[in-house]
């Protein structure tokens, strides 16, 4: 076991002060810091080393000082101006870079890994869009429609849908004799519920996040990570994590469609707001319908040629490649 492995091995202050060249105190302003070695976080206090704090504390790192010394410094006392101040910090994040490298670096170095999770991304970006196409078709067709619908879904309101009908007379004069309505005026409708709309989750589905999730994956898939600077290692890092993840909520909301784009929620949407003729448009409505409805892209303000790491976007997504983008 070589000295590094020994201080990552430290569990308690007793392994600590067994660490060769181990020190109780240490005088900031007599030996200078050479580096943070590791950090430690102990179920007991243990007394600061230096000789200007020696206050005791659980949370520390274990320093290597200009004379070959070891020691133990409370992972924020060491920054203070009147101790190792900057010097310390400096060293801290190197030791946090390091350690931070040594687990990005094998995951974004994973080819096999980045190449699954473009795939995941690649086939929900294709079905996001679809589906999302499908919307922009049903919010043209059956505007107050979608309109009512992502009032309520946004407002938290009720996705029950209710017809209201008129009671007799005689039926209002018994339910107020009876006390089951105050007045007249509360007992002369009722209401029946005609079904729950399904499916509101394929709101979700938006064009900016499915392009920012496609664009992400494709920047991963392309990244020399042993060439990147650390934020956009980190950022790179992140992206591993996070895309599947988002790909899951991009299929989520797939399935969600399949259930909104359905003939019996087309049945029960109809009982909302609209005109007759809608209504009976929108009972008889299919998925062929929608599609042969699907609205054309809107034009780019400005026209540029596709570069080849654009062109390999579109053909990764099986997409049709455009002459040029904005």
């Amino acid at each position: 076991m070589d000295v590094d492995q020994q201080f990552r091995a430290v569990k308690s202050p007793a392994d600590l002060r067994k660490l060769p060249g181990f020190v109780e105190t240490v005088n900031p302003a007599v030996v200078g810091l050479k580096r943070v070695i590791w950090k430690y976080d102990f179920k007991s206090e243990l007394q600061c080393g230096l000789t200007n704090c020696r206050r005791f504390h659980k949370e520390g790192v274990i320093v290597e000082l200009e004379d070959g010394s070891v020691s133990n410094i409370g992972h924020i006392c060491g920054a203070d101006a009147d101790k190792y101040g900057p010097m310390f910090a400096l060293e801290l994040r190197k030791f946090d870079d390091e350690q931070l490298l040594k687990t990005m670096m094998p995951v974004l170095l994973d080819r096999s890994k980045l190449e699954q999770i473009e795939r995941e991304v690649r086939s929900a970006y294709r079905e996001g869009q679809l589906w999302l196409r499908r919307r922009l078709s049903f919010e043209s067709l059956f505007p107050e429609a979608m309109r009512d619908v992502i009032r309520r879904n946004a407002g938290g309101a009720s996705m029950v849908v209710t017809e209201a009908f008129e009671r007799s007379a005689a039926q209002i004069d018994e339910m107020v004799s009876s006390g089951t309505a105050p007045n007249r005026t509360a007992a002369r409708y009722y209401e029946v519920s005609k079904g729950t709309i399904e499916g509101s989750g394929m709101l979700a589905l938006s064009e900016c996040e499915l392009e920012k999730m496609w664009r992400n994956a494709d920047n991963l898939l392309a990244a020399n990570p042993q060439a990147a600077k650390m934020p956009e290692l980190i950022s790179l890092f992140t992206d591993v994590n996070r895309l599947p993840l988002k790909a899951r909520e991009v299929v989520d909301a797939c399935e969600s469609a399949r259930k909104f784009f359905s003939s019996s929620n087309f049945a029960t949407i109809s009982f909302l707001p609209m005109k007759r003729d809608a209504r009976e448009r929108l009972i008889n409505l299919t998925l062929d319908a929608l599609d042969a409805h699907a609205l054309p892209t809107k034009a780019k303000s400005i026209a540029k040629p596709l570069n080849k790491k654009q062109r390999d976007h579109y053909r990764r997504a099986g997409l049709p490649i455009p002459d040029s983008i904005e």
